[in-house]
């Protein structure tokens, strides 16, 4: 994923928890099938992560390093992932600072080393929607999403959740897959 992209993503995390318009992005319309939003429990997740603390000019450089050493840490050690790579926006500082963490799932109790940590997260609500598309063209969803919930008068945890179903190095930007979730009180 290029730094772009990524910084585009977060920019509506950052609306969302905040609840303010940052108008970096113009407006794009989605398509009716990226639409649909279901709010359903999903199950608890065991996983390897890495949380970083970066500005957001550094998200897109620090996901694909923590990626890269999840992945590494995964086949050093015999390791199958349980599920696909996912992001977990945690929080955001209003000097430009983003705490996200980078996971992979495992179907059991595994060791970390000193960056990288097992973490179990709970079963939760969420709002969820399947996206297709290009990672750049992701912040009508967000937008479409944050109205969902104040008209629908939901209310979230103040993270979001990205679970990337394809592999971006391997298909064309209009094939990918991201379920994203927001978390629900």
């Amino acid at each position: 994923m290029t730094k772009p992209i990524r910084i585009s993503v977060l920019v509506l995390a950052v609306q969302f928890v905040l609840g303010m318009s940052l108008p970096m992005f113009a407006q794009q319309s989605v398509d009716s099938e990226s639409s649909k939003f279901e709010i359903k429990e999903v199950e608890a997740v065991k996983a390897l992560v890495i949380k970083s603390d970066v500005t957001m000019q550094e998200i897109g450089s620090a996901m694909g390093s923590n990626y890269g050493k999840l992945f590494e840490y995964l086949q050093n050690n015999n390791i199958q992932p349980a599920g696909p790579p996912f992001s977990v926006y945690l929080s955001w500082e209003e000097g430009g600072n983003v705490v996200f963490e980078s996971g992979i799932p495992v179907s059991e109790v595994k060791e970390g080393n000193d960056e990288i940590m097992y973490k179990e997260f709970p079963g939760m609500k969420v709002l969820s929607t399947l996206y297709k598309g290009s990672y750049d063209k992701m912040e009508p969803i967000y937008h479409e999403m944050m109205d969902y919930m104040k008209t629908n008068n939901l209310e979230g945890t103040n993270s979001s959740w990205e679970i990337y179903l394809t592999d971006p190095q391997t298909i064309a930007p209009e094939d990918n897959q991201t379920l994203i979730y927001f978390p629900l009180k």
